[in-house]
């Protein structure tokens, strides 16, 4: 398994996404924790296995939630770019693609 590095603004999804989910239900923000970090296991362990969406990034999906992991591949670790909605606005996540 690759080590694995996180933006701070993809910390920050993950935060403000949890914080969310806490606001309907504390069960509701700790399944979307370990959900995330469900994920970024899965593509440490396996980071090729979803497809290049651009600039060598890749969406790993989140179990049970509608989020996904944009991540990329690096030589020596697994970058996580961001967490993402589906329903957040294109562009909003689409600019960290280049990251």
């Amino acid at each position: 398994m690759k080590p694995v590095r996180f933006l701070a603004s993809a910390r920050e999804d993950i935060r403000r996404e949890k914080s969310y989910y806490q606001k309907i239900s504390p069960d509701l923000a700790r399944k979307f924790q370990s959900a995330v970090e469900t994920a970024v296991k899965a593509a440490a362990n396996q980071p090729l296995a979803m497809q290049i969406l651009e600039h060598k990034v890749r969406r790993w999906p989140l179990e049970i939630f509608p989020h996904g992991i944009l991540y990329r591949d690096e030589a020596e670790f697994i970058l996580i770019l961001a967490v993402f909605h589906p329903k957040q606005a294109p562009m909003k996540w689409h600019s960290k693609l280049s990251t």
